[in-house]
């Protein structure tokens, strides 16, 4: 008996850290999204490819304000935060407006972020605060929760008060039982950054991004709007970058027109480079186009050397411009 109690005891402790684990980013995604964002900056980080965007993301911006706001918060995005994810919602089934939501798992100092948002006339409601919004007076004001030290929450005020409340649940089930979530299990796992969209139902939003409605673009647009859904992500292996897109569809006809409009924007892409960026060319001639009975997918690899002559060339004419124009 004492044997059998033991071991009882044991399997508890043993369970106990996933049963009392707290919800992280990933887990807060809500379970009707349309879009859904997520970038792991923790693994750009540890590469020394990835690490050449994080060079100038310490100035993220030039607002004098945002720049003061983050010293007083004492955060430095490039290095407090480790995973973004960001989501939108529709707020009603005939669409036109959604709630967004940004969940970032890192590490905050609370008192310094609350000190920080209430001096810039942010009000604690419940267990959430609300941003001031004397400008445009919205009637869907911004609010940004920290539910631990390793969380925070960003977004419209339904979005975080919906995911303070997934939080408490213990998380949503959007990865493992929602439509679009289940689509994500076709992603690399291993992926740096990645993205999923349900097309049908972010065609219903006011601002959606549209594809211009001429030439082979016209039949790009058409084609999409009988794909279900799009996934695009990049995994950072180190010595490259692999880059995927997928689109998923149960209609043949509409399959193959997208594959076909693929092919052509690669050979067009090739030929816009092939002056200035030659090296790129060979690349992109590996890029591969394929079709499934559901899908189409896109996929290629962009070797590091190649990476950094494009960003080395990119910050060159980026610093010309700016010498010609003072």
């Amino acid at each position: 008996m004492k044997s059998r109690s033991f071991l009882t005891l044991a399997l508890a402790l043993a369970l106990a850290p996933a049963a009392f684990a707290l919800p992280d980013s990933l887990a807060l995604i809500p379970n009707d999204a349309v879009t859904v964002g997520v970038v792991r900056l923790d693994h750009m980080r540890s590469s020394g490819l990835s690490s050449m965007l994080f060079q100038q993301t310490d100035k993220i911006t030039t607002n004098g304000e945002a720049d003061r706001f983050l010293a007083d918060a004492g955060l430095l995005p490039s290095k407090d935060i480790d995973v973004l994810v960001v989501s939108t919602v529709l707020r009603s089934n005939l669409g036109g407006d959604a709630n967004v939501l940004i969940a970032a798992d890192g590490r905050f100092d609370l008192e310094r972020l609350t000190s920080a948002l209430t001096s810039r006339g942010a009000i604690k409601k419940n267990s959430y605060f609300v941003l001031p919004d004397k400008e445009s007076k919205s009637t869907h004001p911004g609010a940004v929760a920290f539910p631990d030290s390793h969380l925070a929450l960003i977004g419209t005020e339904e979005a975080v008060a919906t995911a303070l409340a997934n939080y408490a649940a213990g998380g949503t089930s959007f990865l493992s039982s929602s439509g679009l979530g289940r689509e994500a299990a076709r992603i690399d796992a291993k992926a740096t950054a990645w993205a999923l969209v349900d097309i049908a139902r972010t065609q219903r939003l006011t601002n959606a991004p549209r594809v211009p409605a001429h030439g082979e673009s016209s039949a790009l647009s058409s084609a999409l709007k009988n794909i279900s859904t799009v996934a695009l992500w990049a995994t950072d292996t180190g010595d490259a970058l692999k880059l995927n897109g997928l689109g998923v569809g149960h209609d043949a006809e509409t399959l193959g027109l997208v594959e076909d409009t693929l092919r052509g924007a690669l050979a067009a892409v090739r030929l816009a480079v092939q002056d200035k960026s030659p090296d790129l060319v060979p690349v992109l001639r590996k890029f591969q186009v394929s079709r499934s009975r559901d899908t189409v997918s896109i996929s290629g690899t962009i070797p590091a050397e190649v990476l950094k002559t494009l960003i080395a060339k990119q910050r060159a004419a980026h610093a010309s411009h700016t010498d010609s124009s003072r």
